[in-house]
């Protein structure tokens, strides 16, 4: 793969979009296909029959197997994006509405623990693996991922978290502040990691609860007003 691209939607601007419907469900299939077998076994026939169309219709909206992969990718990252920067227009607390430090605390296990479930569970954990496999063959992919994924949601996180800090109800070190996404990595990843890493036997509701409470706490002892 040799396509590089600096946004999602710059990266299928030369598609043909044809019928809306199909292409939806062509992209859709392609995760399902692409996820099971891979990107080198995946074969433009088996992403046609899941998507109930044509071959030739696959190759009218996308042209060959490598654009549909970096279609699917942009489309899944533009989904889960809208998601998070939705949920930091709902979640992300009003500094003038917190009333104190178990507040804050509330509002922060509410956006990390939507924040974690939407990017760190399900299917984009494995499309993340996929892109991670290929990449050895494919050096364009990751910085592709994280342009078109974490480079557009940590920032706005990053800026959201340093107006707390401003505002007084965190205690940020200026040398923190001064790392871009820093505060953003801190709050979420810890808390991502630790529930990537919870066993299958366990019971995922009360190990994603306490492990989120675990990664915000561990963010509120370091940066709480003393």
């Amino acid at each position: 793969m040799t396509a590089t691209a600096t946004t999602a939607t710059s990266a299928t601007a030369d598609e043909p979009q044809g019928n809306p419907r199909k292409r939806r469900a062509i992209l859709d299939a392609a995760g399902t296909v692409f996820l099971r077998e891979g990107f080198a076994r995946a074969g433009i026939d088996a992403i046609a029959a899941e998507a109930k169309v044509s071959k030739q219709t696959v190759y009218n909206h996308f042209g060959d197997k490598e654009r549909l992969f970096m279609a699917m990718t942009d489309d899944v990252q533009d989904r889960t994006v809208a998601d998070v920067m939705a949920l930091m227009d709902r979640d992300f607390p009003d500094a003038s509405q917190l009333a104190g430090p178990e507040d804050l605390r509330a509002a922060l296990l509410q956006l990390t623990g939507a924040w974690v479930r939407v990017v760190h569970t399900g299917p984009l954990v494995a499309l993340r693996k996929l892109v991670d496999s290929e990449s050895e063959h494919h050096p364009d992919l990751q910085q592709r991922w994280f342009t078109n994924g974490p480079g557009r949601t940590m920032p706005r996180l990053n800026k959201l978290l340093s107006a707390l800090a401003r505002a007084g109800l965190l205690d940020v070190p200026p040398e923190v502040l001064a790392v871009p996404d820093l505060l953003a990595h801190q709050l979420t990843s810890t808390a991502g990691s630790e529930v990537r890493r919870i066993p299958p036997e366990a019971d995922f509701e009360a190990e994603f609860e306490r492990r989120i409470a675990q990664g915000v706490d561990f963010f509120l002892r370091a940066y709480a007003p003393r």
